[in-house]
């Protein structure tokens, strides 16, 4: 599933919500002026630098040797690798930095024997590289002409018998057409107005793309040489976010959908071509994001055999014959085939830099780790845990680091779940354990320090995955105790969807209870804990859709489990940031456009406290001592609950919502991009 969708977490400006009988919160009076205190910023370094690997493919260096080519992918990197890996022995032959990329999603021989990259990249432009093996240059070759519409990048790509290569890209959902021998760049157009993802590209006969994509999803195909589209997707699979990848074997295409599960898809090609394919159901055996034809109705894919487990299959679509061969851990993206002694071999390269390849006749797979270099990782959540040390995880590792406060010294735990990825976007602690929301699918783990580390989704697992909460939820924003001891969760929905969730979580027993459409069709985002009630702001910011209205403040009733109270705090704001509660019992929340504002629980008042006065803020916590602790982009500040005072502590500031800590001694920990800060009196 695509990883970086939500990372450009741009903000539409929606008109002022109407709402009968709703007051016009109280002015507040300015606050007191800001002021700056003595002490000490230490940087504590880089947790986790780290790289994935989405895809490969097998192509001949100037010898005319097999190899395979890639990049990693590190969204945010300053520069991710090229890479040339002899498809016969996993040696590393070439490394070669893209400045500026970013890295991407598809890689892409071209008929000309050459490498095509579609990258997301630094400058928020859509680049196509190009990797020569005669010369062994690599370089940009083409670039997207839309600007102006947020970060953009090319998502999808795909190599045409024709001689020329198709591009999908992010947000336009457009198709280009690049030309390998002039390298022109033609617009073909948006695919399906409205949606904004065009990802799953494979051609078919008589100069035909197809294009799936979403969100919701669409499968489309396009004729490239009229620009006539025919919707081809059966009716009960529209709710679906995505037609995320494609393939054809012989006269079948096969789609994969994704979200709320996934389905692959099955469509007979040997119709005229002004006629629909034939929808021939689905095919439970695939998994749909690789698969390579063996020749006319069989293919090696990534599957499950009835009463296997997941891996590299042999699968026949006419007979529905299905032989695992391997696992499947060495293989992201292209499958290829190659010949080594006369003995056939299917080889790739799995997302965490492992080479491998398998014979299918004997069921032999060699491996071999990649040693590639990584790319710092941004700091997503940070958490004290009931240790007191101070935990956190960083963007698509989905790994956990420990920092000591008395030696400052990093630790890296490791996954905290078994063939998940995605990262740890919130955390909170009970006496005994951690608790971690990770992306995708709402996923939550829970972790004992004083057990030895053991993830594991069975009983005696630490940390141990819980699995899904939720219905059609994806991204577990802000995690809190509650003054009852139970955990809540807020979340957003899935790519396509609306309407976030609030999940309670019993810290002992890991029963729970999920309430949807809290605020309507809004996602669910920030919280804080009161006592007796849990505050939630709400976002109209969805992926791949936008709810209508103003972000509202809902007050959760732990006793009763119902919202008792709603309101707008900030009339034309549309996303709540971060909620915080200070030692008095006010709560702070602060605006994605820079506001800030004050409610009192006990007379269900809002005070607006009107711009923020060091730039927009972005996440708040409340610390040790009763006093809120929050970052902009610049700095990181206190405010007194008292007086609504603001004082500067730092002028280094943060880059993601969850991630503010404290230690015993009354220290601040921040992330600021991929390093760890640390704040002393």
């Amino acid at each position: 599933m695509n990883r970086t969708l939500l990372r450009r977490l741009g903000v539409a400006v929606a008109g002022t919500l109407v709402v009968a009988g709703l007051v016009a919160p109280p002015a507040a009076a300015a606050p007191a002026a800001n002021q700056a205190v003595a002490g000490t910023v230490e940087n504590l370094g880089i947790p986790i630098s780290d790289y994935l690997i989405l895809d490969s493919v097998q192509g001949r260096d100037k010898h005319g040797n097999p190899m395979l080519y890639g990049s990693t992918y590190v969204a945010s990197s300053p520069g991710v690798t090229f890479f040339a890996v002899d498809a016969r022995t996993g040696t590393l032959v070439k490394q070669l930095t893209m400045t500026g990329s970013w890295g991407g999603y598809h890689t892409v021989l071209g008929t000309d024997g050459r490498v095509y990259l579609a990258t997301q990249s630094g400058d928020g432009l859509a680049h196509l590289w190009r990797y020569d093996p005669k010369t062994e240059q690599l370089g940009i070759v083409a670039t997207s002409p839309e600007t102006g519409i947020g970060h953009t990048f090319f998502f999808g790509i795909t190599a045409a018998p024709w001689g020329k290569l198709y591009l999908g890209t992010y947000p336009s959902g457009k198709v280009f057409e690049y030309d390998q021998e002039t390298s022109a760049l033609r617009d073909l157009g948006v695919v399906v107005p409205d949606h904004l993802y065009a990802k799953a590209l494979v051609p078919l006969p008589g100069k035909r793309l197809f294009v799936g994509g979403g969100t919701p999803a669409f499968a489309t195909i396009l004729d490239v040489k009229n620009g006539k589209k025919t919707d081809i997707l059966p009716s009960q699979y529209a709710g679906y976010s995505f037609g995320y990848n494609a393939s054809v074997v012989g006269n079948d295409l096969l789609v994969q959908m994704v979200t709320p599960d996934i389905r692959v898809l099955r469509f007979n090609l040997n119709t005229p071509p002004w006629q629909k394919p034939t929808f021939l159901g689905e095919v439970p055996q695939l998994a749909g994001y690789t698969v390579l034809p063996r020749s006319g109705r069989e293919a090696w894919a990534v599957g499950t055999c009835t009463g296997s487990t997941s891996g590299v299959i042999r699968y026949n679509l006419a007979t529905k014959a299905c032989t695992r061969i391997s696992d499947a851990d060495w293989v992201s993206g292209h499958l290829s085939e190659l010949r080594i002694g006369g003995e056939q071999w299917l080889t790739g390269i799995g997302s965490k830099g492992v080479y491998g390849r398998v014979n299918p006749r004997t069921g032999e797979v060699v491996r071999q780790q990649l040693t590639l270099p990584g790319s710092p990782t941004t700091i997503t959540a940070l958490e004290t845990g009931p240790d007191g040390k101070i935990y956190g995880g960083t963007y698509e590792t989905n790994a956990l680091f420990r920092t000591d406060p008395g030696t400052g010294a990093t630790t890296v735990l490791g996954p905290v779940a078994k063939g998940r990825t995605g990262e740890i976007l919130s955390m909170t602690s009970t006496s005994d354990k951690l608790f971690m929301g990770s992306y995708t699918f709402n996923v939550v783990t829970a972790y004992d320090p004083a057990q030895p580390w053991n993830p594991d989704s069975a009983a005696g697992g630490n940390p141990r995955d819980l699995g899904q909460f939720g219905d059609q939820q994806y991204r577990p924003w802000d995690f809190v105790k509650g003054s009852t001891g139970k955990l809540y969760l807020a979340s957003g929905a899935a790519y396509g969807q609306l309407g976030g969730a609030l999940t309670r979580i019993d810290p002992a027993t890991y029963q729970s209870q999920s309430w949807r459409h809290l605020a309507g069709d809004h996602n669910l985002f920030a919280l804080a804990a009161g006592q007796g009630e849990i505050y939630v702001g709400s976002t109209t910011h969805g992926d791949g859709v936008t709810a209508t209205g103003d972000a509202k403040l809902l007050v959760f009733d732990e006793a009763s489990s119902s919202v008792v109270h709603s309101t707008v705090p900030v009339p034309g704001s549309t996303w709540i940031f971060s909620l915080a509660t200070g030692g008095n019992g006010k709560v702070y929340g602060v605006t994605s456009d820079g506001k800030w504002f004050s409610f009192a629980p006990a007379t269900r008042a809002v005070t607006q406290l009107g711009a923020f006065p060091l730039g927009s803020p972005l996440a708040l916590a409340t610390g040790p001592d009763g006093l809120v602790y929050g970052t902009t982009g610049g700095s990181l500040f206190r405010i007194d609950p008292a007086t609504d005072s603001l004082t500067t502590l730092a002028n280094v500031g943060g880059s993601y919502y969850r991630t503010i800590a404290f230690d015993s001694s009354g220290r601040v920990y921040w992330g600021s991009g991929a390093s760890l800060m640390r704040w002393t009196p």
